[in-house]
């Protein structure tokens, strides 16, 4: 009698997690298919946006959009980013969600061989910093790259933290942009 009963605690045991719901990740990653870069030019307002779009996201095809930042030396720009998951319709606007979870996220900005600086990044709620927003200055003409990486860090963001601390919700392919200062 007291196996039958042990028997049917744990057959009942197993039944019970084996039915229980898996719970949903209030942090699931997006597909993201598309990064804005939209650059106004001040002093005369002039506003220019390029693009990268991949729409598996990282899943293997190939990028099929993805533009060559071409702006003037010796200039200064406002840049604003939009992150979007195109393979919806309507597109989700996942900027909206960076910018609600912002203590959990960080856009870094890697110039390499060109003539050009990322200052001013807009801050989250604690006034660490998030990079939605951002300055760019260009000084003499050059070519190179800019990459641009969006973190996702939960409970771990900090001042000064290295572009390798976190995981990587997007990172352009190919060092980024081309960015050309001409």
């Amino acid at each position: 009698m007291k196996k039958t009963i042990l028997y049917a605690a744990v057959l009942a045991g197993l039944v019970m997690t084996g039915c229980k719901k898996d719970k949903m990740d209030p942090n699931e990653e997006e597909l993201i298919t598309t990064l804005k870069v939209t650059l106004t030019e001040q002093g005369t307002g002039a506003v220019t946006t390029f693009q990268f779009k991949d729409p598996d996201g990282d899943a293997g095809n190939p990028p099929t959009q993805f533009d060559e930042i071409i702006v003037k030396p010796n200039k200064t720009y406002t840049c604003v980013l939009q992150v979007l998951n195109e393979s919806v319709s309507p597109a989700e606007d996942i900027t909206d969600e960076i910018k609600a979870e912002d203590i959990d996220h960080q856009f870094y900005y890697t110039v390499s061989g060109a003539n050009m600086t990322v200052i001013g990044l807009d801050n989250d709620k604690l006034g660490l910093p998030l990079g939605v927003n951002s300055t760019w200055v260009t000084t003499g003409a050059s070519t190179g790259k800019i990459q641009i990486t969006l973190k996702h860090k939960p409970g771990i963001k900090a001042s000064g933290d290295p572009v390798t601390k976190g995981d990587t919700d997007i990172e352009l392919p190919n060092s980024g942009f081309t960015l050309k200062v001409q």
